[in-house]
């Protein structure tokens, strides 16, 4: 990409919970070398090593797991960044605690790291040890200090060397906080910032928001953009839309760009490959086109009707898509004409619903024993479950419909429907909201009628 709008084009492994295997981290950073990206993040919240237990080194096994991955990193033109979220357990006043940290860095110095990061997010913005309240006169001094010191120790090494820090607050609208605007004069100017826009998961990031964040802190800031990330309460969801709501001006006021991607990787590529239309070209990015190439390249030509099909009804998230917009909408007509008065044997709406739900059934198939992507496969696979259970428990509720019209034995088919309900009620993963159980209580409703 000659002359990209955002120099910094990235992804981060910054989520909370399974983190990547060294072959799905090798995948994703060959996957975003080939699409544009220049730069990868590791700073996974469960890795121990990495923040509930940072001052310990990791194993020799994993160390060269890492030197295989910085390697793979530099042939493919990708800046490898570690990053230590060591601000859960530190005493800023504490010399030791500083060596802990360099020694650190200094293991991924020698096998080829250049760019650190320090990961002073969620965490509780108070002082734990009295010597920090003797030494600082306020939680923003205190990183200041020791983020300038990690920068000066760093560029001791190598003058090559840079650092960023994601700050405490990492959010919000002007005018900030005060740590915010302490941040952006003590910290040294060649030090990135980490901005996530108004919210932790921002629906949209307006020109105005980073420029405004820039301002408060002195410097152009690096988005971090949690969309796709669905980790901690947003872990039944799967995020799977393009990503939209980012202001084709943001390349004016920001250094680059940095994506918190999901505990799925492969399902993280839909995703990611609309992020990288938006920084070759964000004046003329167009979501839902920059999508339906995504599903083509990431679940293949021949799967994807099914894949699209599954897709729509799974776009909630921060981004504030309409939710299964095509179901709602089906599933509103028809249960509109059953109250009316309409039959569910002779309705035009009802049969356009139950056609419907038989394409998610099929999409459902094609998706788990046809698709030859199976590292997709694995991941949208309990989402895939869920989409099921959902059409047989639509289904079911027409089916039972149309036996009471006939004056048929609806026992077996209502069981059947409870039994589906049953499921998706018991599924720990979200798919297409609850658009289908007022259909279904007015199956059961008809059912107690007609006793």
């Amino acid at each position: 990409m000659s002359n990209p709008p955002f120099p910094i084009r990235g992804v981060i492994e910054g989520f909370y919970g399974l983190f990547y295997t060294a072959p799905e981290r090798e995948d994703l950073i060959s996957f975003i070398a080939a699409h544009g990206y220049n730069q990868y993040i590791y700073g996974p919240k469960n890795d121990r090593q990495h923040r509930a237990r940072w001052r310990e080194p990791y194993p020799d096994f994993i160390m060269k797991q890492f030197a295989e991955t910085v390697k793979l990193s530099e042939e493919l033109g990708i800046d490898f960044c570690y990053s230590i979220g060591s601000g859960v357990s530190i005493n800023y006043a504490a010399e030791e605690d500083f060596h802990h940290i360099t020694t650190k860095f200094q293991a991924f110095y020698d096998i080829g790291v250049r760019t650190f990061m320090i990961m002073l997010d969620d965490i509780s913005a108070e002082f734990r040890h009295k010597e920090e309240q003797m030494m600082f006169a306020s939680y923003g001094e205190a990183h200041v200090s020791l983020t300038n010191k990690l920068f000066h120790w760093l560029k001791s090494l190598d003058s090559t060397c840079q650092l960023a820090i994601c700050p405490t607050d990492y959010h919000g609208l002007a005018p900030f906080s005060d740590y915010i605007h302490e941040l952006g004069r003590g910290l040294d100017p060649e030090i990135n910032i980490y901005y996530t826009g108004p919210d932790i998961c921002s629906e949209t990031i307006t020109e105005q928001d980073a420029t405004d964040f820039a301002k408060a802190v002195k410097r152009k800031p690096v988005i971090w953009d949690n969309y796709p990330v669905n980790d901690l309460a947003m872990s039944s969801e799967m995020h799977i839309g393009p990503i939209s709501g980012r202001a084709s001006t943001l390349p004016k006021v920001c250094k680059g760009f940095i994506v918190n991607t999901m505990p799925q990787a492969e399902a993280s590529k839909i995703a990611l490959l609309t992020f990288a239309d938006y920084f070759e070209k964000p004046e003329s990015y167009n979501p839902w086109n920059s999508w339906e190439k995504a599903l083509k390249v990431i679940g293949g030509e021949e799967h994807y009707h099914a894949l699209r099909r599954f897709a729509e009804n799974s776009l909630f998230s921060c981004l504030g898509y309409q939710d299964a917009e095509q179901l709602k909408l089906l599933t509103a007509n028809a249960l509109s004409a059953l109250q009316s008065g309409e039959l569910a044997t002779n309705s035009i709406y009802v049969q356009k619903l139950y056609e419907y739900l038989d394409s998610l059934d099929e999409a459902g198939y094609t998706l788990k024993f046809r698709m030859t992507n199976y590292h997709l496969r694995n991941n949208l696979a309990p989402w895939i479950e869920l989409m099921e259970s959902w059409a047989w428990a639509g289904r079911r509720a027409i089916a039972v419909l149309r036996a009471l019209e006939k004056n048929e034995e609806v026992d077996l088919l209502v069981n059947l429907l409870k039994e589906s309900t049953l499921e998706v009620e018991k599924h720990p993963k979200r798919y297409a909201g609850r658009i289908l159980h007022p259909l279904i209580e007015f199956a059961l409703a008809r059912v107690e009628l007609n006793k």
